[in-house]
């Protein structure tokens, strides 16, 4: 069983992965993912002299100082699994050489010699975790850290090309990273290892199909959310609520016009989409009642997003409100990252038909 100690260090680890998100969100808002033109280094330096003077450093020089703070958070976690297990000392050594490796190929521009590095990386986990058996948290903490390598790179990589391609894929995947440190702190909580669902087959088969197509919805609304903020980020291409550009379908071109209608359209969709789950997640949930908070929070927070990207359009992007639909959207893809997790966890227990009361 977890210890009680490292369930806090991870919950301590989520805590410090809402302020960077919140500032990655700023520093996009902002535009000024840019204004320090190298990487690793700012301006040739590790802490160049009055960067907390200047609201861009300080926002874009700050996000890579908590950056690198998350980084050593989960290299913590790595840590804390890996003792407990007393592998080889050539994992231990070897992770955090290949890792720094990897970081400085993207520095010099290798970037295939890093991508084949990258691939390796991530076959070995496999190869390891399924091969050794390993337990959960050691194989979610290892995974933890290899993302979280890569994710830094990408944002190295956004930097050194300019690339909005690589800015939305860095943007996406932090948040993907921070489901899956909403799984370590889930995944060591009592509720993890004391708590049992019990559903019937056709119940169990529902709350899986429902949770996963929730999960690739939400992060789908994301993925939309964060094209349009690294390819508007000045305006956006239309100030109307219900219409885009006054158009109720509007044409694929201009794509900056279809992208917002995509993105106001399908977040509605997936707005009640959430409801609907949420609904009967809440029913699915009754013989863990520890997890029914999740949804319950599911049926309140799609309005607050709805209203806040609403605010978005009507305020011209208001910095604070920008930022609190990010940070939202954020909280939607971890609460269905949570029902993921306990609809296809090893908590769950099938029952006959007529084992389980509906009511």
């Amino acid at each position: 069983m977890p210890s009680r100690a490292f369930h806090r260090y991870a919950l301590f680890t989520l805590a410090v992965g809402v302020v960077l998100i919140w500032w990655g969100a700023a520093v996009t808002t902002e535009d000024v993912g840019l204004a320090v033109p190298d990487w690793p280094l700012c301006y040739g330096k590790i802490n160049p002299e009055g960067w907390y003077k200047v609201p861009a450093l300080l926002l874009e020089h700050g996000h890579r100082w908590l950056a690198t703070t998350i980084g050593f958070l989960v290299l913590g976690l790595y840590y804390w699994q890996f003792a407990k297990f007393k592998p080889g000392a050539v994992e231990g050594v070897g992770i955090v050489l290949c890792s720094f490796g990897f970081l400085v190929l993207i520095y010099m521009g290798a970037l295939f010699a890093a991508a084949f590095i990258a691939v390796l990386g991530f076959g070995w986990l496999t190869l390891k975790w399924y091969s050794q058996r390993w337990p959960l948290l050691r194989g979610l903490t290892t995974l933890a850290l290899l993302l979280v390598v890569l994710q830094a790179s990408l944002g190295g990589l956004r930097v050194l090309k300019m690339s909005d391609p690589l800015g939305i894929t860095h943007g996406t995947l932090g948040q993907v990273f921070y489901c899956l440190l909403v799984f370590i702190a889930f995944a060591s909580s009592r509720t993890w290892t004391e708590g049992r669902l019990v559903l019937s087959v056709k119940e169990a088969a529902q709350a899986r199909f429902w949770s996963l197509t929730l999960f690739l919805c939400v992060f789908g609304q994301l993925v939309l959310g964060a094209s349009l903020r690294h390819t508007q980020r000045d305006h956006l291409a239309a100030s109307d609520i219900l219409t885009t550009k006054g158009q109720w379908l509007p044409p694929t071109s201009p794509a900056d016009v279809f992208l917002l209608f995509a993105h106001k359209y399908w977040g509605f969709t997936v707005a009640l989409l959430i409801l609907f789950v949420a609904v009967r997640a809440r029913h699915w949930l009754i013989t863990l009642p520890a997890m029914r908070p999740v949804a319950t929070l599911l049926l309140i927070m799609p309005t607050v997003q709805v209203a806040l990207g609403i605010f978005v359009i009507l305020t011209g992007k208001s910095f604070w409100v920008t930022n609190f639909h990010v940070l939202n959207g954020l909280a939607l893809l971890a609460l269905t990252s949570l029902l993921v997790a306990t609809f296809w966890g090893d908590k769950l227990t099938r029952a006959d038909e007529g084992e389980v009361d509906p009511a």
